[in-house]
């Protein structure tokens, strides 16, 4: 009888181990996935009238649109449109893995990117306008009429294939069409932002 309770006790106290050992597991931090929240809607988008505004659609490079985002706290001020969810693996947070923001151009274009401490660009044409890539190609700017497009992606071929897919959101613009050209001063920061 005793070598059974014995027997008993090392079973249970077995048992409580796997139990305790399966609850740590579960304990073990995973990886939160984000999604951000839309601050503005595709229909405010569409009747917008301070600036051309420019998305890729419901869905892009295999993501779908999340969110849909408006910032004008001077002198930041775009229309922003995510697409897909992250997941945060560190303290920094994470990016989507497609963003396309179109900012006034008055309020970003390539004039901020002059001078000895600038960051560097790889100039290119999109769309028979003129862009320019970033961070490695995962960054285009793209300059048309008074808008700065700005594309974030998992890689230059994203980034490309985002913008060959823009479409104007406020305004007459179809995919594969060329973009309209920058206003006069858009290139150059002359562009009045009132």
């Amino acid at each position: 009888m005793a070598s059974r309770l014995v027997i008993m006790l090392a079973v249970l106290g077995a048992g409580v181990f796997i139990v305790v050992a399966i609850a740590a597991a579960d304990d073990t931090p995973r990886p939160a996935v984000v999604t951000p929240k839309s601050t503005f809607t595709l229909q405010a988008a569409s009747t917008f009238a301070d600036f051309p505004v420019y998305n890729a659609g419901t869905t892009t490079v295999g993501v779908p649109l999340v969110a849909v985002l408006r910032r004008n706290d001077r002198p930041t001020n775009y229309v922003s449109f995510i697409y897909g969810s992250c997941e945060v693996t560190s303290d920094t947070g994470c990016a989507p893995p497609a963003e396309i923001q179109t900012w006034a151009a008055c309020s970003r274009n390539p004039s901020f990117y002059k001078g000895p401490q600038s960051v560097k660009a790889e100039a290119t044409t999109v769309r028979g306008v003129p862009a320019a890539f970033f961070e490695d190609g995962r960054r285009l700017e793209i300059q048309t009429g008074s808008s700065t497009v700005v594309i974030f992606a998992r890689s230059s071929s994203e980034a490309l294939t985002i913008a060959a897919a823009l479409v104007g959101v406020n305004n007459l613009v179809e995919k594969g069409n060329l973009l309209p050209p920058p206003t006069p001063g858009a290139l150059t920061g002359n562009l009045n932002c009132s």
